[in-house]
Order: C-alpha cells, then structure tokens, then sequence
C-alpha cells in the first residue's frame, strides 16, 4: 500500500508542464531557463535589446524570435554583471538557454550558456513558466 502512495506521489509530482508546441514555420522559439538555486536572485531578460521577462530560480521564458542573429542578455543592478550570449536562430527550431548565478564578495551575474536540445528538454521538465512581459520581434 505505501508503495502505490509513493508510486502515483512520485507519478503526480514529476508530470511537470506539457511539452511546448514547436515554433512558427517563420520563427525560431527560444527557451531560456534556471534551475533551482539557494538564494538565487531575479533577473531581468532582455532579448534583441527589448525585455522579455524576470527570470527567477526554478522558472523558465519561452518566446518565438525572427530569424537570424538572437542578442539574450541579463540585467539586474548596479552591483551585477550583465552577460550576453548570441545565437544564429533558424526557422522552425527550438534553442535552449541554460542560465546560473554567479556570486562573489561584491558582484554577481547571470550566466548564460546554450545547451543540446536534449539537455535543456530534460532539464526543463518540471520547470514551471516565468511571467513574459513582452514579445521579441
């Protein structure tokens, strides 16, 4: 008996959000993501120089972004490094990006890094969506 109540326990809890639909035919979707972190602060998420959401721990941003070259940066305040990561985006494909926090004694920064597909699939399992605040265009 306590096993089937940890069986569908486990079953429930892991079930996460449905699989995305694919992009557009004439856009490339964009995954940006954290995973859980101690004490991790939110990050603003600009993405072609326009903000594309907050980007707190254990969350991620989806958006459809034209092709062709893709400028992510993170933001935070005066005491945080901004970092950038560029993609060549393709029609019809799905690019995921990895973020973590980085601390030291006086600063911290977002970092941002592009993963397999298969990894950020994976790792996205579960996540549950971070509030968009525009569309990039």
């Amino acid at each position: 008996m306590k096993a089937s109540v940890l069986v569908l326990a486990w079953l429930l809890l892991s079930s996460g959000a449905p699989a995305p639909e694919p992009p557009q035919t004439n856009q490339a979707r964009l995954v940006i993501y954290r995973l859980r972190e101690f004490g991790g602060s939110t990050y603003d998420i600009k993405v072609n120089d326009q903000k594309a959401g907050a980007l707190p721990t254990n969350r991620y941003l989806q958006l459809d972004v034209p092709p062709g070259s893709v400028k992510i940066e993170s933001v935070r305040d005066y005491f945080s490094d901004n970092q950038t990561v560029r993609l060549d985006a393709r029609p019809g494909r799905t690019y995921y990006v990895k973020a973590v926090e980085e601390m030291d004694f006086l600063t911290s920064a977002l970092l941002l890094a592009p993963v397999r597909e298969e990894q950020g699939q994976r790792e996205t399992h579960g996540l549950k969506p971070a509030a968009n605040k525009s569309r990039a265009n």
